[in-house]
């Protein structure tokens, strides 16, 4: 299973993009790997990007005055708290590999197509 980086996702911001971008990737690694010493610490650095990734659309979103800011950074606390609730797992010793690709799909597939594509029109206009 992997999850395809579009050039349609991307929002009109290099630094924000890019950061999106490596979350794709980092994901399908993820996904994709079968060495589970490999595992953990691409886990720990997929929830480190996220991190960063989301303090970069948030801190465009207040620049811009982004009327959706805070409906946007909610979600993007609720996905932090799945991916660090499925990260627990792996350091409690269980790998649940499955359920850490599922939060990442679902960020792709809705946060991303729907939120991310709102932020993206509206700095469209704002810039």
């Amino acid at each position: 299973m992997s999850i395809e980086w579009l050039e349609s996702y991307k929002i009109g911001n290099a630094e924000v993009d890019a950061s999106q971008q490596a979350l794709f990737d980092l994901a399908n690694q993820i996904a994709a790997s079968e060495d589970w010493m490999a595992l953990r610490p691409m886990i720990v650095a997929l929830f480190k990007q996220m991190q960063t990734q989301f303090e970069l659309e948030e801190a465009l979103m207040a620049k811009a005055a982004f009327p959706g800011a805070q409906a946007h950074a909610e979600d993007h606390q609720h996905l932090l708290s799945r991916l660090r609730d499925r990260s627990m797992d792996v350091g409690k010793g269980h790998m649940n590999k499955k359920a850490i690709v599922g939060v990442m799909t679902d960020w792709a597939h809705r946060h991303v197509v729907n939120q991310d594509a709102e932020l993206a029109q509206y700095l469209a206009v704002w810039a």
